[in-house]
């Protein structure tokens, strides 16, 4: 599978992570208007100034372990399966930036394995934006219920 058809599935997926974020939208241009409104992929938050700020929103992945009923990510739920891997969120969010499609990542995942091996992961992610890369651009990352403390406390 190609980053493309990973980032279609987990950028979709994400709509159903809980955010204050404008995602869900769907509005095709129009009479010679300009933009478009997507279902998935960038949503909007606000920062302490006010100032909208555009987000790629994507899970790590939606391969999930645990069959929880009101998960749409749930094991037993028939939909189309995909996980990044660390390196290929942080080039996404990297080329998103330079091109100015976005100012920052909104990233959650279900859980692979066990809670601890997920957080890693994501953990892992936000390293390579930040140190390998010196991205000093928003990341919001959502924790994954049940993993250790202190993976939680290498997030500050």
């Amino acid at each position: 599978m190609d980053i493309f058809e990973k980032l279609e599935i987990l950028s979709d997926a994400a709509k159903y992570d809980a955010s204050c974020s404008s995602s869900g939208s769907k509005r095709k241009n129009v009479n010679n208007g300009i933009g478009n409104g997507n279902f998935s992929g960038i949503c909007h938050s606000w920062g302490a100034d006010g100032r909208c700020i555009s987000l790629l929103k994507i899970l790590f992945t939606n391969a999930c372990i645990y069959d929880c009923k009101y998960c749409i990510n749930r094991r037993s739920n028939n939909v189309r399966r995909a996980t990044f891997a660390p390196q290929e969120i942080a080039d996404l969010t990297i080329n998103f930036y330079k091109r100015n499609y976005i100012e920052g990542l909104f990233l959650s995942s279900a859980v692979i394995k066990n809670p601890d091996y997920t957080m890693e992961l994501l953990i892992k992610t936000i390293s390579i934006l930040r140190n390998k890369y010196n991205f000093n651009g928003y990341i919001h990352c959502k924790t994954i219920p049940g993993c250790n403390k202190e993976l939680i406390n290498k997030l500050r």
